[in-house]
């Protein structure tokens, strides 16, 4: 994903916790605020996270790890690490399948295609907004190019609707 190398970050499983509590708040931060800008927050810090597991390229043992951490003993063999984070950092009664994935799109787009230096809010605003960026991926990566690595829809998807 990104073309740099790799910080020096312990994500051992109490590093991993802490990463989660830390999403968890900014979960709700995001909900207790009314600004429309606010969820770029949470999804930066999604996006974020992620993209460290990337530079490791362990994008798939950590998301493994955190499901197991929440409490799902049986575990998808290669579940989409961003909607992994968002499913176990913030409300499912606030956030459903289509918005996970919807969100979950945005990230991978935004991962696939976004500079370093540009900032994620100020990058999906610019390509049109977050349903603009979830389009662009189905376009772009989803479903007329769709492959195993960048199927719209995981095994988490399903096992968690």
């Amino acid at each position: 994903m990104l073309d740099r190398p790799a910080p020096a970050i312990d994500l051992s499983i109490d590093a991993l916790k802490a990463n989660l509590q830390r999403l968890e708040r900014e979960w709700e931060t995001y909900q207790s605020t009314r600004d429309r800008d606010a969820i770029y927050g949470y999804l930066t810090a999604v996006f974020e996270l992620v993209t460290v597991w990337a530079q490791e390229a362990k994008t798939i043992e950590h998301a493994r790890w955190v499901l197991w951490l929440r409490g799902h003993r049986v575990v998808p063999k290669a579940p989409e690490p961003f909607a992994v984070v968002i499913f176990c950092t913030s409300d499912r009664k606030k956030v459903d399948y289509r918005t996970r994935s919807k969100w979950s799109r945005v990230l991978r787009y935004a991962a696939e295609y976004k500079g370093l230096d540009e900032p994620l809010a100020t990058y999906i605003k610019r390509k049109g907004g977050i349903n603009k960026c979830a389009a662009r991926f189905t376009r772009r990566l989803g479903r007329s190019g769709r492959t195993e690595a960048t199927e719209t829809h995981s095994p988490l998807d399903r096992q968690f609707r």
